[in-house]
C-alpha cells in the first residue's frame, strides 16, 4: 500500500513535469510587426483598372534584374495583391534551361564576374527598419512557388529572403539569410508560412528585408510573397 507521503511526492513530481512541459510549449511573445505595407496592398500609383499593374507597393522597392516584378492581382494569399518575381536574368551560379520540360543546368561562366553586381532580383523594403543590436527578431512570410508545371524548378533552388543589417550611417554590417522555400523531392503545393529568428549584430540600427530567389539563373520559375512579418522576440 502506497503511503500518503509517497503519494504526495509522486503528485508533486508529476506536477513539476507538467509545469515544465507547459513552459516549454508556451508561445513566443512578439512585438508589433515592424514592416510597413506587409501585404503589398497599398500602391504608390494605382492603375485605372482593378486588375492592372501598379507602379510599386508603398514602402517597397526592387533591385536586381528580373523578367517581371509583379504585384498585380495575379498571385496573392490575402487581400488583393502579393509580390512576385518571375525569373532572374543574370548573376547566378547556374544557367538553367527548362524548354525541354525538365530543367538542365550548367555552371554560369559569368558568375564570378557578376557577383558584385546588383543582378540578383529581390523586392526590398524602401526604408531601414529600426532595430537594436543584440536583440532577436522573428522574420516570417508566406511563400508560394506557382507554375503551370508542378514539377518545374531547379532542385534545391527557389525562394529565399535575406536581411541586410545596417549601421547608423546606412552602411551594411552583414547580410543574413531569412525564411526560404526551395524545391525538393516532395511537391510544394500552395502557400507555406516560413519563419526564422535572427539576432541583430552589434552596432546594427536598421534592417532591410529582401524577398527574392536563391542564387541561380533561370527564366521560367516564379516565386511570390505575402504577409511579411518582422517583429522583436520578447
Amino acid at each position: 500500500m502506497r503511503t500518503p507521503t509517497r503519494s504526495l511526492l509522486v503528485l508533486a513530481v508529476a506536477g513539476a513535469v507538467a509545469a515544465a512541459g507547459s513552459a516549454a510549449a508556451a508561445p513566443v511573445k512578439l512585438g508589433p510587426n515592424l514592416v510597413s505595407n506587409p501585404g503589398f496592398e497599398q500602391s504608390q500609383v494605382e492603375p485605372a483598372g482593378a486588375a492592372g499593374q501598379p507602379l510599386l507597393p508603398t514602402d517597397w522597392t526592387v533591385e536586381g534584374a528580373s523578367l517581371l516584378f509583379d504585384h498585380s492581382q495575379n498571385v496573392f494569399k490575402d487581400g488583393k495583391r502579393g509580390a512576385a518575381i518571375s525569373g532572374a536574368l543574370g548573376g547566378g551560379r547556374q544557367l538553367c534551361d527548362g524548354s525541354s520540360g525538365s530543367f538542365v543546368c550548367a555552371p554560369n561562366p559569368a558568375a564570378a564576374a557578376t557577383a558584385s553586381l546588383p543582378l540578383r532580383p529581390a523586392w526590398a523594403t524602401d526604408a531601414p527598419i529600426a532595430v537594436v543590436g543584440g536583440k532577436k527578431y522573428r522574420f516570417s512570410t508566406w511563400i508560394i512557388m506557382p507554375s503551370l508545371n508542378p514539377d518545374a524548378g531547379v532542385m534545391g533552388e527557389g525562394a529565399e529572403t535575406r536581411v541586410r543589417w545596417l549601421d547608423a550611417s546606412g552602411g551594411v554590417i552583414s547580410t543574413a539569410t531569412g525564411p526560404s522555400l526551395v524545391k525538393s523531392a516532395k511537391r510544394l503545393i500552395g502557400w507555406k508560412n516560413i519563419a526564422v529568428d535572427l539576432v541583430a549584430p552589434k552596432g546594427a540600427t536598421g534592417a532591410q528585408l529582401l524577398l527574392g530567389h536563391t542564387d541561380y539563373t533561370t527564366t521560367s520559375t516564379q516565386v511570390a510573397y505575402d504577409g511579411v512579418v518582422f517583429a522583436q522576440v520578447k
